[in-house]
């Protein structure tokens, strides 16, 4: 009879553990959790769970969930190795696509147990919850900062929104004509902006009172734009035109509701992104700096002065006098 192989126990207990492991990582997958569900886990395990955020550091700085770390989305495979793979990780961002993204990269390098937070934190300030702006006051604009006007609009798409909708946000409102060519020369810029910031909000009015909806809803396809339009039903064109009414009209309005940036032209890319992120930070090149205090001057300077010409007339007409004389 032929002699049956023993596979040794050690190399059965290797091969059981090997599979488990594979099983288990092939098994791992993100999870998809919405604020209420996010909220509780807080505060049921908040020393076993990681809160990241994946957005810029500027929009970090500007309002975070507190307890959370800033990790951007464009970093996050260079640093994964500050994050505790043993630890649960919920991932968000402002409105849960970045959010998304960065929990499939985390999966994909091994992390096990990855939750993404429905809505990001757009959605968690809708609830209410505790926010680091919420527990700061708000920083005190210079005087002479412009407060935007309030608008309240019907989207092509039939949703009524206001700009007070988006208090706490940057928004980018852009005034146009659907045939004007610099305007569709800005759509170009304005659809790369919007792909390095998917959470930015942004909203475009026409101005031009011929534009129909169908016609913007034309307009708004041919760029496969994905942000709000609208006409403008509430005489926004006088109130934000600027210097000049002109299309395009490019504004930039700070969380606190202050425009930070307006240009009546056409406005590169690198140039939208800067003005955003300063905008972030309740700054730009309308919101005014302090002003730059005066030297002293010396106590009764333009008064000494002036009696001092007074005298030099004087005696200037007295000497003329007397060679008259």
């Amino acid at each position: 009879m032929g002699k049956k192989k023993v596979i040794p126990g050690a190399l059965v207990c290797s091969l059981l553990l090997l599979s488990l492991l594979f099983s288990s990582v092939a098994s791992a997958e993100r999870i998809d959790i919405s604020v209420e569900e996010a909220y509780q886990m807080l505060q049921e395990n908040p020393d076993k769970i990681v809160l990241l955020d994946v957005r810029t550091e500027t929009e970090y700085q500007s309002e975070h969930i507190l307890g959370a770390i800033n990790i951007p989305l464009g970093v996050l495979e260079s640093r994964l190795d500050e994050l505790d793979k043993s630890k649960i990780i919920i991932a968000y961002c402002s409105a849960g696509g970045r959010s998304t993204r960065a929990g499939d990269i985390l999966v994909q390098n091994g992390f096990e147990r990855v939750y993404d937070m429905l809505g990001g934190i757009n959605a968690w300030k809708e609830k209410g919850y505790p926010t680091s702006l919420a527990a700061q006051p708000l920083t005190q604009a210079p005087a002479g900062a412009i407060v935007a006007p309030p608008f309240t609009l019907t989207s092509i798409d039939g949703t009524t929104f206001s700009l007070s909708d988006y208090s706490g946000k940057v928004v980018l409102l852009t005034l146009v004509a659907t045939w004007c060519h610099l305007c569709n020369e800005e759509m170009g810029e304005l659809v790369q902006l919007r792909q390095a910031y998917p959470d930015l909000v942004m909203i475009t009015v026409s101005v031009d009172p011929t534009d129909t909806d169908e016609t913007l809803r034309s307009f708004k396809e041919k760029y496969n734009a994905d942000w709000l339009f609208a006409r403008d039903t509430d005489n926004i064109f006088p109130r934000y035109q600027g210097y000049k009414a002109a299309t395009p009209t490019v504004i930039i309005i700070t969380p606190q509701g202050y425009i930070s940036f307006r240009k009546v032209e056409v406005v590169p890319l690198e140039d939208l992104k800067s003005a955003v992120e300063s905008a972030y930070s309740e700054e730009g090149e309308l919101i005014p700096t302090a002003t730059p205090e005066e030297k002293p001057k010396i106590p009764g300077f333009e008064v000494t002065s002036t009696i001092a010409i007074l005298g030099v007339l004087t005696v200037s007409l007295w000497m003329v006098r007397r060679r008259k004389k």
